[in-house]
């Protein structure tokens, strides 16, 4: 057994000494990446990406619906469980690097029966005899030898793309934490939509009363009458529309957060839903912060490991097969010298001919390669532009929100100076009708411009990256 054992261990220590290993290695791809960002800054700061998602929103019911959905949305219950599925194939492929060694223990009891021979002359045969055996053993299975390194190139692209399943789940959530504040800053968005109408609604109400006055007193025609009616009517279906887009909204957020179908909790209002705007920091930090870029560049790692394994396919692969083990009549002699036994036995298999399938597959993995490249190239480019969209957004929605809301204090100053023209009998009730369309009209646009002040901030914060942490 001690022979055995020193033969054992050269044998794998010869092999592991003399293999090499075939197939490129990695280098990370050059990408060209700007100094700065459009509208962003120049010197290296703290980006809005790298704060936590719980830093960013301040709206205490819009974090509850996150962490809601953090655990019970099944998108990312899936990604989650890719990722086992990916950490499993990876334990598979690392363990073939190992021996597999098995053992076993077996014993036979044979008794035979057969008639006696009493043919004279001959000596009598016995009519039953018995036989016993007994075995106890560990076997090296079968061990191939990472000479090529076409198992080591294996793991690696095992590991690399358990390890892009991670980035991927990050990607999952970022974009749902996304999704979810973008959707919630929308409901918050229709709930002041929902006031404005219900408030125009109800002036408009007033003012049919006002002018109903003035017709039963002969003071307007009836014309004015049916247009202030078709105000009131007007309001009242724009409120019906808007009612329909929160509960469809809120069935929508509820099943993103693993719910079924019903309201959503309110919080803050619109201004103070998020923290203040952060710098986006330089672009060669978001080459470390996207979760969809670090994927990209691994899954790029594991092609180029792809290529290695199809190179070593080409060439022989050596395998080694062993065994030691007791046999013996009965179980009492089963540890004595006599009863030991070994063998090992070396193998080597060199291919031939294939009909040319390894050499298309060493062609077909070079072209994943090719195309993983590609893919993190344009990731990266698409990264970029993300960005700067977003800084863009951000900068010239907030502009638009400023002038917006001048717009809306300027209607509503000409609508009551021309209501006052109109009860002083000065103008025509088309004009009342006209500038209180518009002033409704610019309020409802007001909202949405700030809306979109608030969401261009969530789109940078996704774009830089950030919601992972």
């Amino acid at each position: 057994m001690r022979s055995f054992s020193h033969l054992l261990l050269a044998s794998l220590l010869l092999v592991s000494i003399s293999s090499c290993s075939v197939g490129p290695r990695y280098t990370a791809p050059a990408t060209v990446t700007p100094k700065s960002f459009r509208f962003g800054s120049k010197k290296p700061a703290l980006s809005l990406g790298d704060l936590e998602w719980r830093s960013v929103f301040r709206d205490a019911a819009l974090r509850s619906l996150i962490e809601d959905a953090l655990a019970a949305n099944q998108d990312l219950a899936a990604a989650a469980a890719r990722v086992l599925q990916a950490q499993a194939q990876f334990q598979i492929a690392k363990a073939k690097l190992w021996p597999s060694i098995g053992a076993g223990a077996d014993y036979t009891y044979t008794d035979i029966n057969r008639p006696v021979d009493s043919t004279p002359g001959r000596l009598p045969i016995p009519s039953e005899f018995d036989h016993r055996s007994a075995g106890l053993g560990i076997s090296l299975l079968s061990y191939e030898a990472d000479f090529w390194g076409k198992i080591r190139n294996a793991s690696d692209a095992a590991r690399a793309r358990f390890c892009a399943s991670q980035e991927a789940q990050r990607q999952v959530q970022v974009g749902l934490i996304a999704g979810l504040a973008t959707g919630y800053l929308t409901l918050r968005e229709l709930d002041a939509e929902l006031g404005i109408a219900r408030r125009t609604l109800t002036a408009r109400k007033k003012s049919l009363e006002l002018v109903t006055t003035r017709q039963k007193g002969g003071q307007v025609a009836l014309t004015d009458v049916k247009q202030a009616q078709v105000l009131v009517a007007e309001t009242e279906a724009a409120i019906t529309q808007i009612e329909k887009g929160i509960g469809q909204l809120e069935n929508q957020l509820s099943a993103l957060a693993g719910r079924a179908p019903g309201s959503i909790r309110r919080g803050s209002g619109l201004s103070s839903s998020l923290v203040a705007t952060a710098p986006a920091g330089l672009p060669s930090d978001i080459l470390r912060r996207r979760p969809d870029l670090a994927a990209a560049e691994l899954n790029l790692i594991a092609a180029t490991a792809d290529i290695g394994v199809a190179q070593a396919q080409l060439l022989p692969s050596f395998t080694l097969t062993a065994s030691a083990g007791l046999r013996s009549k009965e179980f009492s002699d089963l540890f004595t010298n006599p009863s030991r036994l070994w063998q090992i036995g070396p193998g080597v298999s060199v291919p031939i001919f294939a009909g040319g399938r390894l050499l298309a597959a060493l062609r077909g993995s070079k072209a994943v390669h090719a195309e993983a490249e590609a893919r993190y190239r344009q990731s990266v480019i698409t990264a970029l532009q993300d960005v700067s969209n977003a800084l863009i957004d951000q900068q010239t929605s907030t502009r638009y929100a400023a002038a917006q809301n001048k717009v809306v204090t300027a209607r509503s100053e000409a609508l009551t100076l021309i209501r006052q023209n109109y009860e002083n009998g000065t103008t025509s009730y088309l004009e009342v009708l006209y500038n209180d369309q518009q002033l409704f009209a610019a309020e409802l646009t007001a909202v949405r411009a700030q809306l979109d002040t608030l969401t261009a901030r969530v789109d940078l914060y996704r774009s830089l990256g950030g919601g992972w942490k």
